[in-house]
């Protein structure tokens, strides 16, 4: 347990206790349970752990040394080795787990799993370049990212199914060369992202939000099938995946599972839905900073086939989150409605050079302060509200490299005073509003 929730739930606890919602006997079992010290067993798989990270860089770093004077076919037997005795490695801690479930161990049988694939990756380099396969670096990542997928699925491995994704990023990028990309009816593409979607939503894989955010990341490049990179994602398709996958894990975290009771499959696709809303949160967070980029005069127009398809994902989105409330089943989702109105502004905003108007280079204040700060700033609200530090901070740095890359090159600082000034009066008309309704609400409660 982190040192930062340990803190926290022993002041909740007597907040609690003063509040009257627990006694002294209740908050003691409580923190007896919840704060008893590890025993034998987890400093022991950790100890497993540091000896796998220890030896395993000492393995590679000798054989790469002797590397050169090994002869093919040795290459070969040391790399099939070393893979059997990470598969090996991984069952043995994956039974060992299933045994006694822990954290360590679970993640000693997910970094041997990960270390298998990454030696099978090796081992095909190896073998297309001992029969002189022409290289296809598309195509070998596309290989990479299936063996990756297949792995993930048998050892339930979340760092393999993160290997898959970027094995997949590559796969769908390729060399950043302007080459053509796969089109985007590619079937390995698909057949490998739905999987891997699948197993985050399921339970089966564990559900992280940065596999998910790469996943969804890699999911907008390839619907425009672009070429030369991920710096060239248009922002609008970034937004139509974000604003899509935050709906729907609204959906399944909160109220549409309502009628499926509590069973553990239930609780799967809710966690799962939860990654995959915070996931699409981290998504529209490099919207608006793709937006941001093009507000200091970097990259071009958007693309007027993605505006009418990205209004009705942010409709949908909104539809998803507030028609449960509407309908009196749980609280409105505040938080990520603020996350889903801050990125349709800063589309909104984006929209306008497709109308035709662009900033140049040097910073326009409207686009800077309308399309990037505000936006950005709702982030942060949203990160504070829901007790998200990673969002909270990184929106903060959104804030201040926008304003910093502004005051250093922007040629029309008086108009970017006034956008900053006309965007905190409407904080503070937005702050008056919030005390009023609270003033309101407390005189119906009295």
């Amino acid at each position: 347990m982190l040192p930062s929730y340990r803190a926290r739930l022993r002041r909740d606890l007597l907040d609690w206790q003063e509040r009257g919602l627990i006694d002294a006997a209740q908050r003691e079992r409580i923190a007896a349970e919840a704060l008893a010290p590890p025993g034998p067993g987890y400093l022991q798989g950790i100890l497993v752990l540091c000896i796998v990270v220890l030896v395993a860089p000492a393995i590679i770093a000798f054989v790469a040394a002797n590397w050169s004077g090994l002869a093919p076919a040795t290459r070969m037997v040391v790399l099939f080795s070393a893979d059997a005795a990470a598969v090996l490695g991984a069952w043995f801690a994956g039974r060992r787990h299933a045994r006694a479930p822990s954290a360590p161990q679970r993640a000693v049988a997910d970094g041997a799993a990960t270390l298998s694939l990454v030696l099978a990756a090796a081992t095909l380099a190896l073998v297309g370049q001992t029969f002189h396969v022409p290289p296809d670096l598309r195509g070998y990542a596309a290989t990479v990212a299936a063996l990756g997928l297949a792995t993930a699925l048998v050892a339930r491995s979340g760092g393999a199914a993160f290997a898959a994704c970027a094995a997949l990023v590559v796969a769908d990028v390729g060399p950043w060369d302007g080459g053509a990309a796969p089109g985007a009816g590619s079937p390995t593409f698909w057949f490998v992202a739905s999987g891997l979607l699948a197993g985050f939503l399921t339970g089966w894989l564990p559900a992280r939000a940065p596999s998910l955010t790469v996943l969804l990341v890699v999911l907008a490049n390839h619907l425009g099938a672009a070429s030369g990179g991920i710096p060239t994602i248009g922002p609008d398709r970034l937004m139509l995946v974000a604003a899509l996958a935050l709906g729907a894990g609204h959906a399944l975290a909160g109220q549409a599972l309502a009628g499926f009771g509590a069973d553990p499959r239930t609780a799967r696709l809710r966690e799962g839905g939860a990654a995959l809303a915070q996931a699409a949160t981290g998504v529209c967070l490099l919207g608006i900073l793709a937006v941001a980029a093009r507000t200091l005069g970097w990259g071009g127009r958007p693309s007027p086939a993605w505006i009418l398809p990205t209004l009705l994902a942010f409709a949908a989105a909104g539809a998803l989150l507030v028609l449960p409330r509407r309908r009196g089943r749980g609280p409105l989702p505040l938080p990520e409605l603020i996350v889903l109105g801050s990125t349709a502004l800063s589309f909104l905003v984006l929209l306008t050079g497709a109308w035709g108007w662009a900033p140049a280079r040097g910073g326009s204040p409207f686009w800077t302060v309308w399309g990037g700060i505000v936006p950005a700033l709702g982030l942060v609200v949203a990160g504070h509200l829901d007790e998200r530090r990673a969002l909270f901070g990184w929106g903060l740095a959104l804030v201040a490299g926008l304003i910093v890359g502004m005051l250093a090159v922007s040629r029309d600082l008086l108009g970017f005073s006034v956008n900053l000034l006309g965007s905190a009066a409407l904080v503070a008309l937005t702050l008056a509003l919030c005390r009023w309704a609270d003033r309101r609400l407390a005189g119906r409660t009295a």
